[in-house]
């Protein structure tokens, strides 16, 4: 999905923001697309199930060739849900100049990916 197309669709309760990053990620970059839902892939595999029937955009953008992503929507899609990768990843919403929201560190231990 492009970055302007979610963006349009922030705030859409059909939709959820499900970013994939590994904890060591998540706190290097402190930001995040405004609305979603961290959770790392190890935490997909131990419990996806308990994710919503909405459409998830998969935000990973740490690898360079996007292999992250496309790896958590193959599982989510096993899973049976829908999903599609955020073109160019948190670094191409960055880019793109597109809204942020701050995280702190703390938000690392509170979800027990650490």
């Amino acid at each position: 999905m492009p970055c302007a197309e979610l963006y349009v669709r922030l705030g859409d309760d059909e939709v959820l923001v499900l970013d994939c990053r590994e904890p060591e990620d998540w706190i290097r970059y402190g930001l995040h697309v405004p609305g979603a839902l961290w959770m790392p892939f190890e935490e997909i595999l131990r419990d996806g199930a308990v994710l919503p029937d909405d459409e998830l955009i998969v935000v990973c953008g740490c690898a360079p060739d996007g292999s992250d992503a496309r790896r958590v929507c193959r599982l989510l899609l096993r899973l049976g849900f829908k999903a599609v990768c955020l073109e160019g990843g948190l670094q191409g919403w960055l880019n793109q100049g597109m809204p942020t929201e701050i995280h702190h560190a703390s938000q690392v231990m509170a979800s027990g990916a650490c």
